[in-house]
């Protein structure tokens, strides 16, 4: 398997590599230094240490030294990339030191960084996507032109690369974060339909005040927490109205409505018909399949 030098990348007296190339494929190889990958134009499978990944335009791979990488273009198309070539220990002695104006990109965060990345992508788009090709595009001029202090400013650029790398990182685990704490609020729903769910009880569940947590909600899930809950109540409702020999007034209180009036105005609401009405509707159903 081929190993690619750093001296072929890196420049003399140099500390970063970049270099854009148009390709349809690159056999397995390691190399001796970490790579970032960004797709300018055209789609791929980027296989890295056997797993594969599907890229487009705006995605970046980063490569770890010695991970074995390899691609191959999709849809016949021109697959169009800018590498970026650098030492591990040029990130930590050069481009990110606690003296900087970085403080965040410490030798920690771009370990941590490495251990989420490699072997995966981070995805741009929009602005994002052309602030990084406005990074890519100044980079590669400063190795055309090779005028002085260059390698001082590429890493600069670097540093700049490398913190919204870092960003889109921490959005994505707060993303995560916060699609955990959602779900957990939901299946809390579920599992106490039958008991008061006041909003000052499910949002210190996500520990925010009630007005703000009722506010995000509603934001993000198009109902309010009320009309939520409510629904989930009817759903639960009609489950047992189908299944079940409870009467109403038990299935309004195993829902966790607060009385037969509630019940019966968010099941109408609703479904456009009473309980009584629905459950009328699902025996004669019943009935009819049975004959």
């Amino acid at each position: 398997m081929k190993v690619y030098k750093t001296d072929g990348y890196i420049g003399k007296g140099q500390s970063i590599g970049i270099f854009s190339k148009i390709s349809n494929n690159e056999p397995p190889h390691t190399h001796e230094f970490v790579e970032i990958i960004y797709v300018k134009s055209g789609s791929a499978i980027e296989t890295i240490d056997g797993i594969d990944y599907p890229v487009k335009r705006g995605d970046i791979i980063f490569v770890n030294y010695k991970s074995v990488h390899s691609f191959v273009a999709t849809n016949n198309e021109n697959y169009e990339y800018i590498n970026i070539c650098f030492k591990p220990e040029v990130v930590a002695n050069s481009i990110i030191t606690p003296e900087n104006a970085f403080p965040l990109l410490s030798l920690t965060a771009f370990n941590e960084m490495s251990k989420e990345i490699v072997g995966a992508k981070l995805s741009f788009l929009g602005v994002e996507r052309q602030e990084i090709e406005n990074v890519l595009d100044s980079m590669l001029r400063e190795v055309k032109n090779s005028e002085q202090f260059s390698s001082r400013i590429l890493e600069s650029y670097m540093n700049v690369l490398i913190t919204k790398m870092l960003r889109k990182t921490m959005s994505l685990s707060q993303q995560d974060e916060s699609d955990d704490m959602w779900n957990g609020l939901f299946d809390y729903i579920e599992e106490n339909l039958d008991t008061k769910l006041t909003l000052s009880t499910l949002a210190s569940k996500c520990f925010y005040n009630p007005s703000y947590f009722s506010r995000i909600f509603k934001e993000k899930h198009g109902v309010t927490l009320t009309e939520y809950v409510a629904k989930r109540r009817v759903k639960l409702a009609e489950k047992l109205l189908a299944e079940s020999l409870f009467t109403v007034d038990e299935i309004s209180a195993k829902a966790g409505f607060a009385d037969r009036s509630s019940f019966y105005h968010f099941f109408s609401s609703f479904n456009g018909i009473t309980p009584t009405e629905y459950r009328k509707t699902k025996l004669t159903s019943t009935k009819n399949q049975d004959k």
